[in-house]
Formats: structure tokens, C-alpha cells, sequence
């Protein structure tokens, strides 16, 4: 059976979609009244769905023809599973900014399923839904937290870890690997530069922290975003003190922060592709080469700070200003503490870079 929920009532493919499969029993076609997004059209699925377990596609995604013959395998292998994350994999990273996106980070969960070790697939953090599978008989009551950004961001974090949660009370076990159920997500509008998406999505994810205490660390400094906010408060207040006698020296030294915070930022970020741990990008899909792919270790950052930048914004905007300075593990500590370690370093090395460029720029400027 196959539900389909259209959350965009004024699309003008609907009457396309119900000509040619309204007539079908094995699929049904919602149309919701409103936009109401990801997280409220899933839960919509889920409570008209029957079957014992719940396949989550991404709307644009191109899955492999073997697709559902995997996935049973892959349930059958694991019948005590709560769920099943499938592999998603992205094309070949031709431009600078596709490159740029990889590089960031922000994709690296997509195939999850197929980089952690062998022990950890059996029980595997998370899961994103543009690939994945969810047991549906037990009556654990679990559905997609509205709390998230209706474009998503967490939702499917939170998702996986409640019903992973229930499964395990209930002598059953976390979500497997179902490496061999593999779709290709293409690159959002074709790959046109856009940094929003990401930002949106950190503005969610950020609600983790929360709801998550036990997998949540400090951090070893401030990471950009909150460096920049202490930055622009400096230069704002420099610019009303400017604007009062004219006395510029306060807004001078806000600019010269902010100026460092990004430089030490993109800095970084080529001593980690480019020196440091050259060994994680080896295999990485791509043909961006020479130059290109220096660029696209700088456009890196930017994606970077502008998805630390979202996870602030959240946090600001839900009032939780006491969490700023904590951050989520992503692996839940299935891989030990190496990425919270590294993580750390990370934020201890850009702010201490930082310091430095800003003690310069105030040199220079003294001169």
C-alpha cells in the first residue's frame, strides 16, 4: 500500500497524480487543507498506514529498483529491529558548492549506515527519512514532534531515539543498517548555491539538546556562531556609541572580531582538508580539483558557521539561552568520545586562532 500525502494543496500536479493512480486500491492520495509540513504530513501517513512496518522516502529521491526486495531482506534479517536505516547517497560533487556541502558536514548522516563499524549497525544513532524504515505494529504511540521546523531539522533524530526507546523496553532492539536499500538524493534546486536550508535545519536540531541531556556535552570554547553574536552585540553597541560623540573605537574593535572570527574559521577549516585529516576527503565523489577545491574548502566554512548559526538562532527563539555553549552528540556515544574530543579541539583551536588574528588586526590598526 502506498499512501501519498501532498502538502502543498495549490500544487498544480494533483489532478495529474489522482488521473493516473487515484484509480488504484494500493494507493491513497491526501491532500492536506494547509501547509502543515514534514513532521505533521508523516504522522498523517502513519495513522492511515495498516502495514507492519512504514517506509519514509524523500519526495525527490531516486531509489534503486531493487529497493523493497532490500529492504525485506533487511527485515528479515532483523525482525526485532524498531526500524531500518537505508543508504542515501548523493551524486557526484561537480561544483564548488556541492563540493563545499560535503565538506561541511551537513551531509555526512545520509549513509550513515554504511560508515559506522559493524557492531554499531545493529543499533545505529539515527536515521534521516529520506531513507527509512519504521515498525509500525507495536502501539508505542510514537509520531514526528511538531516542535520542529516544518521543512524538518531533528525530527528525525528525535523519531529514531523514541522509538528506539520503546522497542528496547519492550525486548526488542535500535534501528539496523539496511545498507543495501540505497536511493540517490539529488542536489536541492539542482545545486544551486543556497546556505538557508542548512540553517533552518540547525535551527530545529538544535531543540536536541533539551530534549536529549544524556547525550549532550560542553563545549571546549565558543563555536562561531556564538563568537559572532558576542561580535555583532559589540559592533552594534559601537555603532549607537558612534552615532552619540562619534567615537568610533568601540565599533572598530566589534568589526575587527567579527573579521577574525570568520578568518580564523576559514583558516581552520583548510588546515583540516588540506593537511590534517586530508585521509576523510580521499574517497570523496567528486571532480572539483587545484583551486576549486580550495574554494570549496573555504565556501566549507561558511556553510559551517552558517548551520551553527541556525542552531543559535533556535535556541534564542525557544528562549533557551542557558544551552548555548552545550552541543548534541550526533553518534550518542556509539563511537565512544573520539567526536566530542575532536569536536572540542576544534572550538579551542578557531577561538584561540581568533584571538590571535583579532590581536593583530588591533595591532595594525594601532600602527
Amino acid at each position: 500500500m502506498f499512501i501519498i500525502i501532498v502538502d502543498n494543496p495549490s500544487s498544480p500536479f494533483i489532478v495529474h497524480l489522482e488521473n493516473r493512480y487515484g484509480h488504484r486500491p494500493d494507493v491513497r492520495i491526501r491532500v492536506n487543507k494547509s501547509n502543515l509540513g514534514a513532521s505533521a504530513s508523516r504522522n498523517r501517513g502513519m495513522s492511515e498506514a495498516s502495514a507492519e512496518w512504514v517506509y519514509f522516502l524523500d519526495d525527490d529521491v531516486s531509489p534503486e529498483p531493487n529497493l523493497l526486495i532490500k529492504a525485506e531482506k533487511a527485515i528479515r534479517a532483523n525482525p526485532l529491529a524498531a526500524g531500518l536505516v537505508g543508504t542515501s547517497c548523493f551524486p557526484s560533487a561537480d561544483t564548488v558548492f556541492t563540493t563545499a556541502v560535503h565538506l561541511a558536514g551537513v551531509t555526512y548522516f545520509w549513509d550513515i549506515a554504511a560508515k559506522l563499524p559493524e557492531d554499531v549497525r545493529t543499533d545505529l544513532p539515527w536515521g534521516v527519512t529520506a531513507n527509512l524504515i519504521a515498525r509500525r505494529q507495536f502501539k508505542d504511540g510514537v509520531q514526528f514532534n511538531l516542535q520542529f521546523p516544518k521543512t524538518g531539522g531533528g525530527e528525525d533524530i528525535d523519531f529514531v531515539r523514541q522509538k528506539r526507546l520503546h522497542s528496547l523496553a519492550n525486548g526488542g532492539k535500535g534501528f539496523a543498517a539496511a545498507l543495501d536499500a540505497i536511493v540517490t538524493h539529488p542536489w536541492w534546486n539542482d545545486g544551486q548555491r543556497s546556505y538557508w536550508r542548512f540553517y533552518s535545519w540547525s535551527k530545529g536540531d538544535g531543540g536536541l539538546i533539551k530534549l536529549y541531556p544524556e547525550h549532550v556535552y560542553i563545549d571546549g570554547a565558543p563555536n562561531s556562531a556564538e563568537l559572532l553574536l558576542i561580535s555583532f552585540s559589540v559592533s552594534l553597541l559601537g555603532a549607537i556609541v558612534a552615532v552619540g560623540n562619534a567615537e568610533t573605537s568601540l565599533l572598530f574593535f566589534g568589526l575587527e572580531m567579527i573579521a577574525a572570527v570568520l578568518s580564523a574559521n576559514i583558516l581552520h577549516d583548510l588546515y583540516r582538508h588540506l593537511w590534517r585529516n586530508t585521509d576523510r576527503v580521499r574517497d570523496m565523489k567528486t571532480t572539483v580539483v587545484g583551486v576549486r577545491w580550495i574554494a570549496a574548502v573555504m565556501e566549507s566554512s561558511l556553510i559551517r558557521m552558517f548551520s551553527e548559526a541556525g542552531r543559535v538562532a533556535g535556541l534564542l527563539e525557544r528562549r533557551e539561552v542557558q544551552l548555548l555553549g552545550h552541543r548534541f552528540d550526533w553518534f550518542t556515544g556509539k563511537v565512544g568520545d573520539g567526536p566530542m574530543r575532536e569536536e572540542r579541539m576544534n572550538s579551542q583551536q578557531r577561538a584561540v586562532a581568533s584571538i590571535i588574528i583579532f590581536s593583530i588586526l588591533q595591532g595594525l590598526r594601532m600602527t
